[in-house]
C-alpha cells in the first residue's frame, strides 16, 4: 500500500508541474492587442463651383456704345478682361484689367484703354453658385466710362448673362 501512494503522489505531483506549466506558459504569451481601426474617411460631397470662380465670360443684357466702341462682353476667369469692338468694323479688341478684385460676392474691375479711358465695372453675383441657365442674369453691376480727364461718358447698371468658356 505503501507503494500505491507513492505513485498516487508521483502522478499528483506530476499532474500539479503539468498544470503549472500550462499557467505560466499562458501568462507569459502575450496577449492579442487589439488595433484600433482609423477613422473611416469622411467623404465629403463635392460642392458646386462659385459663379466668381466660373471660367468663362458674361455677356450685358443691352447693348451699349461709346465713341464708336461697342461693349461685347467681360470674363473674369482665367484672367479679367473686357472686349470691346468698332462699330465701324466690328473688330473685337480685348482690354486686360489693371485692377481686379473678384470675391465670392462682388466683382470691382478697372480696364484702361487709350482710344475709350478708363472702364470700371462694379457689381454684385446675383447667384452665388455657378448657374446650369445661360439665360439668367447672374451678375449686377455699374458700369462707367471716363475720359482720362474724369469726364463721364457713360454710366449704367445692368444685369449680365453667363456663358461658360468655349
Amino acid at each position: 500500500m505503501r507503494r500505491g501512494r507513492l505513485l498516487l503522489l508521483i502522478v499528483v505531483i506530476a499532474l500539479g508541474l503539468a498544470v503549472g506549466l500550462v499557467t505560466v506558459s499562458l501568462l507569459r504569451a502575450p496577449t492579442p492587442t487589439v488595433a484600433e481601426r482609423p477613422p473611416a474617411p469622411v467623404v465629403e460631397t463635392r460642392k458646386p463651383p462659385l459663379q466668381a470662380d466660373a471660367e468663362g465670360y458674361y455677356v450685358p443684357g443691352y447693348s451699349f456704345t461709346v465713341d464708336r466702341f461697342r461693349f461685347v462682353r467681360l470674363s473674369l476667369r482665367p484672367e479679367a478682361f473686357v472686349v470691346i469692338a468698332q462699330t465701324a468694323t466690328g473688330t473685337d479688341q480685348e482690354m486686360g484689367c489693371d485692377e481686379t478684385l473678384i470675391r465670392a460676392d462682388t466683382v470691382h474691375l478697372r480696364c484702361d484703354y487709350s482710344r475709350i479711358g478708363i472702364i470700371t465695372i462694379d457689381g454684385k453675383f446675383l447667384t452665388r453658385l455657378v448657374t446650369t441657365r445661360f439665360d439668367a442674369p447672374v451678375l449686377a453691376a455699374v458700369v462707367a466710362v471716363r475720359t482720362p480727364s474724369g469726364e463721364i461718358l457713360y454710366r449704367a447698371r445692368d444685369s449680365f448673362v453667363w456663358h461658360p468658356a468655349e
